[in-house]
């Protein structure tokens, strides 16, 4: 799965390299969607400077709304669902007393006050749920980018240490890699 050939169109973001610097990797723009560099960051030595404020990153058409489908909030007839529970719980508390005899108002009241309190749990639950989304989109991105980069770079560097144990260590395969993405290594970066 990881080591896979990148689709860019599936990306839910499209990398926006400067004039005059080389277009990095697919493997890159897809193990670092969402990145924002520090001011003057250059990938590699002879990069041409940018503007501070350079739109690194824009929406990948529909593979955006593809992307965060998975992570929006609860459809509307959720909580919808819960109110009408709710309701009903409350119909049922006020309906028992006239429409009931004996010890059945007991229980059409007991199974009122039942209904009514899952209902607003539900509604509370719901509201909760929907109120821990991300706020900012990009964040949840840069997340699951970091997410995937980390388990890429872990399973890449296991077996290139199967095959030579006394390779480089963790943060020197990376930045090898990082520099071979960026063209500044001869050797096929494509891993």
């Amino acid at each position: 799965m990881i080591r896979s050939q990148v689709d860019l169109g599936t990306l839910p973001l499209r990398f926006n390299p400067p004039d005059g610097w080389r277009t990095p990797h697919p493997r890159w723009i897809s193990l670092y969607q969402g990145f924002q560099p520090d001011p003057g960051w250059k990938p590699y030595a002879d990069a041409p400077g940018i503007p501070e404020s350079w739109p690194w990153w824009e929406e990948n058409g529909t593979a955006w709304y593809t992307f965060f489908r998975g992570l929006a909030p609860l459809p509307a007839r959720a909580l919808g669902n819960w109110f009408s529970l709710s309701a009903l719980g409350l119909f049922s508390i006020v309906v028992s007393p006239f429409a009931l005899t004996g010890w059945l108002i007991a229980l059409g009241g007991v199974l009122g006050l039942t209904l009514l309190i899952l209902g607003i749990r539900g509604v509370v639950r719901t509201i909760k749920k929907q109120s821990a989304m991300p706020r900012d989109p990009l964040d949840a991105i840069r997340d699951w980018a970091e997410v995937r980069r980390n388990a890429y770079f872990q399973e890449t560097y296991r077996d290139s240490r199967a095959l030579d144990p006394d390779e480089l260590t963790l943060d020197e395969f990376v930045q090898g890699q990082i520099a071979m993405w960026w063209g500044e290594k001869t050797e096929d970066a494509t891993s």
